[in-house]
């Protein structure tokens, strides 16, 4: 374990306002290094994202935790495109779909081929060449991937946040690429090399990595949670907080904090969910629940459909606040 000196952290106030101005001056210099959602009704209050923060995004299974990170670097890839910024790439970290599986999610999106249908393989020729095209497109484009892969199958991958750490760092050593932003997917199934942890400081341990992982690779991360199962039984299931599954470390190691969550799991059609009216399967709430510097105890309704991993703000009342 790396000593702690003294000199390493102790600043005279001298020192201490010449490092913060120089931060200042950093983010003015390279606002291109933040990285937004790149939807404006959240972005409006959310901060973007800086080199070293990290996100945690809290919700339910199926509330749309890996299709709102999926959706979200497939859009900031397409800005690092079209801004000439091909020395960085978004990469995505998966502890439990194979790449194959998530790269359909990417399909579905271009295509509009509904992910239920290629899961069935009743692809017809049309829609065939329409996956070839979309791969060649998909392929030009800067998201990495690390994760499992059914080539792969007989040596499954520990996931760690060591191992996604170095594997960034070789990235950029390697290749000359410099992670843009990460996306972990997701904190209750990252492992951990640390011996007979229970269930509990694992994941808590494991989160404080992530922000360490962050910090030395220079590049945001984000990280879905999953929330635990005492939110179904709320009067309104919303994750808060202190809802993440096996840790309490949420709100301590997460530079912003956001949660989902999808209403139809919990309503039909016509009931009321809060205050609005459950119209179908694609609306979402996202809450901001922190965020340094910045104003939170936000709530946004956006839309999202799960079976194109599309995402974008509802036709009415979508920049409204709730109480």
């Amino acid at each position: 374990m790396q000593q702690t000196l003294p000199q390493d952290v102790l600043f005279s106030p001298g020192e201490a306002v010449r490092l913060g101005l120089d931060n200042i001056d950093y983010r003015r210099k390279n606002r291109h290094s933040a990285v937004p959602v790149g939807l404006a009704s959240l972005d409006a209050d959310l901060l973007p994202m800086l080199p070293g923060e990290l996100m945690t995004i809290i919700a339910r299974p199926g509330g749309g935790k890996t299709g709102f990170m999926m959706r979200w670097g497939r859009e900031r890839a397409k800005w690092l495109i079209k801004n000439n910024k091909m020395d960085r790439a978004v990469v995505f970290a998966s502890c439990e779909q194979t790449i194959e599986e998530l790269d359909t999610l990417g399909a579905a999106a271009d295509t509009r081929i509904n992910v239920s249908t290629m899961a069935r393989g009743e692809i017809n020729d049309v829609e065939w060449v329409a996956l070839e095209k979309s791969a060649v497109e998909r392929g030009a484009v800067p998201f990495w991937w690390i994760g499992p892969s059914k080539k792969n199958r007989r040596k499954r991958p520990r996931i760690t946040p060591e191992v996604i750490t170095q594997t960034l760092l070789h990235m950029e050593d390697v290749t000359g690429i410099k992670p843009d932003i990460c996306f972990v997917d997701y904190l209750q199934l990252l492992k951990s090399d640390r011996p007979n942890e229970n269930k509990q400081i694992m994941v808590t341990n494991n989160l404080e990595e992530c922000k360490d992982g962050a910090l030395a690779t220079d590049c945001a991360w984000v990280i879905g949670c999953q929330a635990r199962r005492e939110v179904d039984a709320q009067a309104l299931p919303i994750p808060g907080l202190d809802s993440g599954q096996w840790t309490s470390g949420v709100e301590q190691f997460s530079d912003k904090v956001l949660s989902l969550v999808r209403p139809i799991k919990y309503r039909q059609p016509g009931e009321v969910f809060g205050s609005k009216t459950v119209e179908g399967h694609a609306q979402m709430l996202v809450s901001i629940l922190k965020q340094k510097l910045g104003e939170d105890n936000i709530a946004k309704w956006v839309y999202f459909d799960p079976a194109y991993n599309v995402l974008h703000e509802l036709e009415k009342n979508y920049a409204t606040r709730d109480q």
